[in-house]
């Protein structure tokens, strides 16, 4: 069995609990990927910068909620190499237009239609798409390249996020090695085998997007009400965390700038509730680890009783993604366009709600390329967390912009308090 620092909550934030000290630490490297719809296309940029400067870089646990879900789900699901998963994941996500992912479905919501779906959009769409990219034959089915490779050791764990609409509780959905069991009265773990179904209740935005059953509950998005989104990762053994966030952190005096004048549309009030859902708690639990790991490092080995920090690296948009989706609106279908005019979104400058949706190839291939050039403006540092005897081969020579970079000495270990 091996050692890893647990994390609990504890008062509405983390405890740490202590592993036996006669143990070593597993190494194992996980991704979290959060959510933010048509935002996820970013996720997939950075993969994409991962795979050409470190191609045997290796996840053992992989999570993902909302729209990371996906990208999550391919993760696990996929063989072969890094750079050949992701190539494949950028095939899909250069290419999908709305049509692909949901459809309209605005009558769901008049006060007399009693069945059916209860969005405004259908998933039936996505969940389609789910199937063929997963070859995945039915919604209820487990998904069989998780299954191969958990039997073949290529994936240790793989867990997606749901919130229990009749119970309030958040569901940490698991597939794979066992997990350290922390349940409390807003949260529960749950060992299954990962189906489309969990997919698309990790991604069913609540009003946008319909509730998905499974078993003999309702789920939804699974962001809801998550406060510790990396704390499926660390429940599974993982030593070393890289999260990759699709939230913008503006510099304090473009925070302070309003978007919007007068009365806030619509747009605006959901683009708030759309942060406060995807973006707000990865946020607040890097800041919560970021304490707990430096109040570890200021006690004395010997107080320590076998806790250990955990390394974190997170990445994030050097450029606010909501802004650029107004930009491509006039892309959207027309029902779309009108959809969003009615809540008001060409009144805001950043449209966080209008970014959720905005599966339009040109705008997905752009949070891509972004991704891309923000994995190369960090490489060096990203090439001192990555690199160990867990993750990646001996290091060699790889050319950065034009430079050497050569790894041969022992990197300077990178966790959450040193990194942005």
């Amino acid at each position: 069995m091996a050692t890893h620092l647990k994390w609990h909550d504890v008062v509405s934030v983390h405890e740490f609990v202590a592993p036996e000290p006669d143990e070593e630490p597993s190494g194992d490297l996980a991704v979290m990927l959060t959510g933010g719809g048509a935002r996820a296309a970013y996720q997939v940029g950075l993969l994409r910068g991962l795979a050409r400067h470190f191609p045997t870089v290796h996840f053992q646990i992989v999570t993902g909620v909302s729209a990371g879900a996906i990208n999550a789900a391919f993760l696990a699901a996929n063989g072969g190499s890094l750079q050949q998963k992701v190539d494949r994941l950028t095939d899909l996500w250069r290419v999908l237009e709305c049509d692909r992912v949901f459809r309209p479905n605005y009558a769901s919501l008049l006060p007399f239609r009693r069945r059916g779906m209860h969005g405004l959009f259908g998933s039936e769409p996505l969940a389609a798409l789910l199937g063929e990219i997963l070859h995945c034959p039915a919604r209820n089915a487990p998904i069989e390249g998780i299954r191969e490779n958990l039997r073949h050791g290529t994936l240790e764990a793989v867990s997606l996020l749901t919130l229990d609409y009749s119970t309030g509780q958040t569901v940490r959905w698991i597939q794979g090695r066992a997990f350290d069991h922390f349940d409390g009265p807003n949260r529960r773990s749950a060992l299954t085998e990962i189906t489309i179904e969990h997919i698309l209740a990790s991604t069913a935005l609540p009003f946008v997007f319909p509730a998905v059953r499974i078993g003999d509950r309702w789920h939804g998005d699974g962001g809801i009400r998550l406060s510790a989104p990396l704390s499926p990762a660390l429940h599974l053994g993982a030593t070393r965390v890289l999260a990759m966030s699709t939230g913008y952190q503006p510099a304090a005096c473009e925070a302070n700038g309003p978007v919007v004048r007068g009365y806030p549309p619509a747009a605006q009030i959901l683009g708030q509730l759309v942060n406060a859902v995807f973006l707000d708690a990865i946020d607040e639990d890097v800041v919560r680890m970021e304490r707990i790991n430096e109040m570890i490092r200021r006690l004395p080995p010997a107080e320590r009783d076998g806790l250990k920090p955990i390394d974190l690296f997170v990445l994030r948009p050097s450029r606010d993604l909501a802004r650029l989706a107004a930009g491509y609106q006039r892309l959207l279908p027309r029902s779309m366009r009108l959809f969003i005019r009615a809540l008001g979104g060409y009144e805001t400058e950043s449209s966080d709600f209008l970014s959720l949706l905005m599966f339009d190839p040109s705008y997905l291939r752009l949070l891509i390329e972004i991704g891309e050039e923000d994995v190369e403006a960090r490489v060096g540092e990203l090439g001192e967390f990555l690199w160990s005897a867990a993750a990646m081969p001996p290091p060699r020579e790889r050319s950065h912009g034009g430079r050497t970079s050569d790894h041969s000495s022992v990197p300077r270990k990178i966790t959450s308090a040193t990194v942005k």
